[in-house]
């Protein structure tokens, strides 16, 4: 954003030097990135007349000039194709300095020269040369009524002026105006800052809260997307050039003058952060201007006669049912001021800067106003700009407001008050900064504070400051104006030791470590799912984003599954054989809500094989993950954090269910063909999801990692065998054979498996290993047996297993 210090001195009389300034301005957090001088004395420039052209006898595009300058005739060599006899023009006499650089950086000076054999006493120069312009394609033409050796400063007006490039923050709406960077410096040198006045024709006409003016109605139908809109009516005026004071200003700053109405508009939006915009009032045929938005998309043409195709939802500014502007953007062609125009309609207005954004955004189009109204303007200012804006429309062009302006208000702005505690503000900062201080800094800014009868100050805040809100940001605000370099240091550096986690996040990075160790490699997916993904899920409780960016990002994810095997696919398209990870992210829901109501938002863990575990080599062939590789994992996961003996497992047609008690844990799954259609997978895969809300309750009602002595005594193996149905799984009985064993049991594990018709066609034999120790004596055989013997009858009661000879 760019500031001119002429203008930013309208509304602060300062002695502070362009660098004092600008460094100033970027303690307080308006970071000034370049300062640029503009504009010249142009001393050694005069006017002269070309008396005499001829034609360079060593050069086709050259041309020697004779050059009157009122005391001399000189001769200049020049290349300008428009250069004729009679011409009054700007010449830059030998000796003095063009207020522009060489390409190489070095002063542009006048030198006496020889061009092409024929000597030149100076320049004819173009507008570029003389830093007033960018037109390069001929030397400047003066008024032909200027007299040679008139010095150019007084033909033209001598500007001079800096420019300070700021990088502006989003947070900084307010000083987006000269007006706004003026308030800052004044809260920090104390210097007088007031903004322009009104002149009492204007500041006493009547404001109607309704819409009723002779010529013009207001209406707003979408009040959520404009909650203020101001109107105001002149009549009579006289379209011409804006002041030449006006004309340097706008130049200044990189804009172009267009006419004292346009002008006028740009004016004050860079003086006072208030985009406006001026209807020619004969072409608003309707008599009514309606600020709505429409279902359909609209082709629109702005102003610089571009037709636009304009996203339904949009909001517009419309001549009855027409579209002219779209609001907070661009106006429309249908509606421009031109020479013609005799009245006009000024338009200031509030705009949501979401919606304005999201506009602007759409059609790629970003305008000075769009750029201010998405940041947020100032609510309470839009009448005072209409105001100031016709003030100089009036002043420039003459004419007369048609009374009475219309402020139409449906949702009045409510000024915020906080509360700052003075001795909160000096801790936080590190350095005591007296209570009046803090008075009037804050006072400075524009916060109105009062001292209450507890010693607190209370801040209303203004509009044009949408980024305060709460204490912190009024204790930021004291900070940056007090200067962080008056914030003295302790000399010392303490370290404090670091709190200890919290249990949630020494959990997960349990859960982390586990999974590394497992061999699984941790990846992060999108939350949102494409809409093409949820028309797969089953699922009637999926949250859908109120807003979404686009199709592919519309619905919160229920569960993990999605970016795994996203993940997966684009694994598989670049080569990679196999793939073997793990998420932990959160997962939506509707529901009774934890966090939100209506809303269930838990915390999730996705281990996820597919593809290829072993590619194929000279001595084995190529193996796949299979559902047990999964099992087996996740089953080692629950082992690394010691909750295997609170797990337990059961098998259903479709998953293997994990539980703890009668609360689901975990499910693991193999992937349907449906989802591997989806993304295009020609190799299985397999998931398991694991609940770590639930887990994280189950790990931390277990003792972990208590120190148990190695036992002096040692263990006993003991081996069974027994006949089952092909149906039982063993890790049922295994579940049984613990529950039946009790705490002497420390191991058990199966060590073989056989199926034959020796047996029957339905039936397996499943040996099982068991080893038995007690810590406080030698186990022997009267000790085993019982044992034994109730594993062997618990287990024919359950699954009617045979124990084989």
């Amino acid at each position: 954003m760019k500031i001119s210090l002429n203008w930013l001195k309208d509304y602060i009389k300062t002695n502070l030097s362009d660098a004092e300034i600008a460094n100033k301005l970027t303690l307080t957090g308006l970071e000034v990135e370049e300062v640029t001088a503009l504009g010249s004395s142009f001393d050694g420039i005069y006017v002269g007349e070309v008396t005499e052209v001829a034609k360079h006898p060593n050069a086709d595009k050259l041309t020697i000039c004779q050059v009157n300058l009122g005391s001399e005739v000189v001769q200049i060599v020049c290349g300008a194709p428009n250069v004729a006899a009679g011409q009054k023009v700007a010449v830059a006499t030998v000796g003095c300095t063009l207020p522009v650089s060489l390409p190489d950086g070095k002063p542009f000076k006048i030198k006496k020269s020889k061009i092409r054999g024929e000597l030149s006493f100076g320049m004819i120069c173009a507008e570029d040369e003389l830093g007033i312009g960018t037109d390069h394609s001929g030397i400047m033409v003066l008024d032909s009524s200027l007299q040679p050796g008139t010095l150019f400063s007084k033909a033209y007006g001598a500007y001079e002026d800096s420019v300070l490039e700021i990088g502006l923050t989003p947070n900084r709406p307010d000083a987006s105006c000269h007006s706004g960077v003026a308030r800052d410096l004044h809260a920090v040198t104390g210097e007088p800052f007031s903004l322009p006045g009104l002149s009492d024709s204007v500041s006493k006409v009547a404001v109607e809260k309704e819409s009723a003016n002779p010529h013009v109605t207001i209406r707003i139908d979408d009040e959520n997307l404009c909650s203020r809109y101001v109107g105001i009516v002149l009549k009579n005026i006289s379209v011409k050039e804006s002041p030449e004071f006006v004309q340097n200003k706008l130049r200044a700053i990189g804009l172009r003058p267009r006419n004292a109405v346009v002008d006028a508009t740009n004016y004050v939006m860079h003086e006072l952060g208030q985009p406006l915009h001026a209807f020619d009032l004969n072409k608003i045929t309707s008599g009514t201007i309606v600020v709505k938005s429409f279902p359909q998309e609209m082709n629109f043409t702005t102003l610089d006669s571009i037709e636009r195709k304009v996203p339904a939802g949009s909001l517009f500014i419309c001549n009855g049912d027409e579209p002219i502007a779209i609001a907070g953007i661009m106006g429309g062609e249908n509606s421009e001021i031109d020479d013609n125009t005799s009245s006009i309609l000024i338009e200031s207005a509030w705009f949501d800067p979401v919606h304005t954004r999201k506009t602007s955004k759409q059609l790629s189009l970003q305008t000075d106003s769009s750029y201010r109204f998405e940041r947020g303007v100032n609510p309470e200012g839009t009448l005072y700009a209409a105001l100031r804006c016709a003030a100089l429309v009036l002043e420039w062009c003459g004419g007369e407001i048609i009374e009475p302006v219309l402020d139409i208000h449906p949702r009045p702005y409510q000024s915020k008050e906080i509360e700052l505690r003075p001795a909160r503000a000096a801790k936080i900062i590190g350095t005591d900064i007296p209570a009046e201080d803090q008075l009037k800094i804050l006072k400075r800014l524009g916060f109105n504070p009062v001292v209450n009868a507890a010693g607190t100050i209370i801040c209303t805040i203004p509009g044009y400051r949408p980024d305060v809100s709460e204490e912190i940001d009024l204790i930021e605000e004291i900070a940056r104006i007090f200067d962080y370099n008056n914030i003295p240091t302790s000399g010392r550096i303490s370290f404090s030791r670091p709190d200890k986690l919290p249990k949630e996040e020494r959990f997960l990075n349990e859960v982390r470590l586990s999974c590394t160790k497992l061999g699984l490699q941790e990846f992060y997916s999108n939350s949102l799912l494409p809409q093409s993904y949820v028309t797969l899920l089953d699922s009637e409780e999926l949250v859908p984003a109120l807003n979404p960016i686009s199709r592919d990002q519309s619905v919160l994810r229920p569960n993990l599954h999605h970016g795994f095997l996203k993940a997966a696919a684009y694994n598989f398209n670049r080569k990679q054989t196999g793939i073997r990870a793990f998420e932990i992210g959160k997962i939506f829901q509707k529901g009774e809500g934890n966090w939100v109501k209506g809303f269930n938002e838990n915390r999730s863990l996705l281990l996820g094989l597919a593809g290829n575990a072993a590619e194929a080599y000279w001595n084995q062939p190529e193996k796949s993950y299979t559902i047990q590789d999964l099992i087996g994992i996740t089953q080692a996961f629950f082992e690394s954090l010691d909750l295997q003996d609170s797990i337990t497992k059961e098998v259903t047609a479709e998953s293997i269910i994990f539980r703890s008690g009668n609360t689901k844990i975990a499910e693991a799954l193999t992937v349907s063909n449906k989802m591997k259609s989806y993304f295009e997978l020609d190799k299985d895969a397999f998931i398991a999801e694991i609940d770590l809300d639930e887990l994280l309750k189950l790990y931390a009602s277990k003792a972990h990692f208590t120190y148990k002595p190695v036992s002096r005594f040692p263990a006993v193996e003991f081996d069974i065998a027994l006949l089952v149905s092909k149906e039982i799984s063993a890790g049922d009985m295994e579940t049984q054979i613990k529950k039946s064993a009790g705490n002497k049991l420390s191991h058990i594990h199966v060590f073989d498996v056989f199926e034959g018709k020796s047996i029957g066609n339905n039936k397996k034999s499943i040996a099982f290993r068991m080893r038995f120790q007690d810590e406080t004596k030698t186990l022997g055989q009267e000790d085993i047996e019982p044992l034994v013997s109730r594993i062997t009858k618990d287990l024919e009661k359950v699954f009617e297993a045979e124990l084989r000879g």
